[in-house]
């Protein structure tokens, strides 16, 4: 099996990261969404050290990922009762824009959720420097 290795940078430090072959693109994605997620929480709570910002951002993303409902449930939430394989295409389309809206609306919420999260991270520390027991 064959690995590529992809270097991302993480609050100025350069990682190595291996993954396959024709990954190398969504893997520089990912870091590149983690090390904005981490300049944010640099900005709010200034440099309170790697491991504990890294540790920040691990918490805010699986905060994203518990809050966001899967795809699936958005199709089934937004097919009516009763409609068969044999639904219009105007039907379909009007669902795929109603789930689109729904999927939206999940992503601002979680964005917003994510963003007092931090807000109050950010007041913690900056009260103390060190999270309460």
């Amino acid at each position: 099996m064959s690995q590529s290795v992809v270097t991302i940078r993480l609050n100025g430090t350069p990682y190595q990261i291996g993954c396959g072959v024709g990954e190398e693109e969504h893997v520089a994605r990912l870091g590149s969404e983690v090390e904005d997620i981490l300049q944010q929480l640099v900005s709010s709570v200034g440099q309170i050290g790697e491991a504990r910002l890294l540790a920040m951002v691990a918490l805010i993303l699986a905060d994203k990922a518990s809050e966001t409902s899967a795809p699936e449930t958005l199709v089934s939430e937004t097919t009516a009762p009763g409609t068969s394989a044999g639904t219009s295409e105007s039907a379909v389309a009007a669902m795929d824009n109603d789930a689109a809206k729904r999927a939206e609306d999940i992503a601002a919420d979680a964005l917003e959720s994510a963003a007092a999260k931090i807000n109050a991270l950010a007041a913690m520390l900056s009260a103390d420097g060190r999270p309460a027991s």
